[in-house]
């Protein structure tokens, strides 16, 4: 698998889905202790196909 499969995926039009990646981050950070950023990603469907071939 390689990060060049990979591109961030967008998800302003579901802010539902932040604001429960940032509940998420308040909680690990109050568990562990130190700032975590968390940073979703999409497959890429042309990277998906040229490993294929």
């Amino acid at each position: 698998m390689s990060i060049d499969s990979y591109q961030y995926a967008n998800l302003s039009p579901h802010e539902s889905l932040l604001e429960d990646l940032r509940s998420l981050e308040s909680r690990m950070k109050d568990e562990l202790g130190r700032e975590v950023a968390l940073i979703a990603y999409e497959k890429e469907e042309r990277a998906g196909q040229q490993q294929q071939e």
